[in-house]
């Protein structure tokens, strides 16, 4: 996360800018609050794993006021601003790269001076989820919490999963075959048993108590793969 302050001739045309665009799939405005803070990770996260965006702060909804005296900044409540800054380098999972926090200087809705803030995120390779707190997706004007199922088809399209490298409920014993031990002689494998030989290479997770191959794993060495996943439902 990096923080960047503009001169009042920089930032002019942007808070022209602002009082001229609507909320969309990669625009959204928000007054600082306490209660800001979660609907603003949300944003963030959304925007994401979705194409990106910009989340303005200090600036009122365009239904609620119109005009300049949409400008509360960021003056409204610091120490909320303070939270996110923070949370936005600790709640993401994984971390968010490049979000740029733009500070823009303005006169306010009461006429002091201020500053609004431009939170630029970039659309992501990876997918990520607040934490304990859901995976969430950008929609036209607002946000949405995934489905686990969406959460994984998202990883599958940005290669951040792929479906060989899970785990599936089949016994071990049905993958000791003559492929294995070929395989075991020529990469010269003698440490551990079965189990523990497949997990150092990556081709078995321990999932609950047990140890379950990955479908790679069933790939590879299963004497009839094909048939052997179709058999477990996978």
């Amino acid at each position: 996360m990096t923080m960047i302050e503009l001169t009042q001739e920089q930032a002019a045309p942007r808070i022209k800018a602002l009082l001229t665009v609507h909320e969309s799939r990669s625009l959204e405005f928000k007054r600082v609050s306490g209660k800001m803070v979660g609907k603003a990770l949300e944003t963030i996260c959304a925007f994401a794993n979705t194409e990106g965006g910009v989340l303005a702060l200090g600036v009122a909804d365009e239904k609620l006021v119109t005009g300049v005296s949409r400008f509360f900044g960021i003056q409204e409540n610091p120490e909320a601003l303070d939270d996110l800054t923070r949370k936005v380098r600790t709640q993401f999972h994984p971390p968010i790269e490049g979000i740029r926090f733009v500070r823009l200087p303005c006169d306010l809705r009461d006429g002091s001076a201020g500053h609004l803030i431009l939170v630029q995120v970039n659309k992501s390779d990876k997918v990520h989820s607040i934490v304990d707190d859901g995976t969430w997706l950008r929609l036209d004007a607002g946000n949405r919490e995934m489905t686990a199922a969406e959460s994984t088809e998202l990883s599958y399209r940005r290669g951040v999963r792929s479906a060989e490298s899970e785990a599936v409920a089949i016994p071990l014993v049905l993958l000791e075959t003559e492929t294995w031990r070929g395989f075991v002689a020529a990469r010269g494998l003698r440490i551990g048993n079965f189990a523990e030989q497949l997990q150092r290479i990556g081709l078995a997770l321990q999932v609950g108590s047990e140890v379950q191959p990955t479908r790679a794993a069933v790939l590879l060495f299963a004497e009839e793969p094909g048939s052997l996943l179709a058999a477990h439902g996978s």
